[in-house]
């Protein structure tokens, strides 16, 4: 059976758009496209045009490296676990803020050992 190529597409942006707490029609209305398309992207059965998938990266502050191929845009962030990178990318400020705080924390614990 093929793959859906469109799948993880779908499923990035649905991510990205959650993250933001963007409902599918807020974002229909963003890009001017109807709720049913937004939802049949997400779900891998459509997908948004060109144009469209940059606005929908400028809006919510995205790479489109990260919404076609799932990668990152810094090559060193690859080497962090999925759900770093996972909070990185489409975390709250306060998902961030939490993840900062348990990085100070072991950069604390290591500059403190002998």
């Amino acid at each position: 059976m093929k793959e859906n190529i469109l799948m993880p597409i779908g499923n990035r942006i649905a991510e990205v758009r959650r993250s933001h707490k963007v409902t599918q029609e807020r974002l229909a209305d963003i890009l001017d496209v109807s709720p049913k398309h937004i939802s049949h992207t997400e779900c891998g059965t459509s997908s948004l045009s060109l144009k469209n998938l940059m606005e929908f990266c400028r809006q919510f502050d995205c790479s489109l490296d990260y919404i076609i191929f799932g990668k990152t845009e810094d090559n060193s962030l690859a080497k962090l676990p999925a759900e770093i990178i996972h909070i990185l990318q489409t975390g709250t400020d306060k998902d961030i803020q939490r993840l900062n705080r348990y990085l100070q924390t072991y950069i604390d614990l290591m500059n403190g050992r002998d």
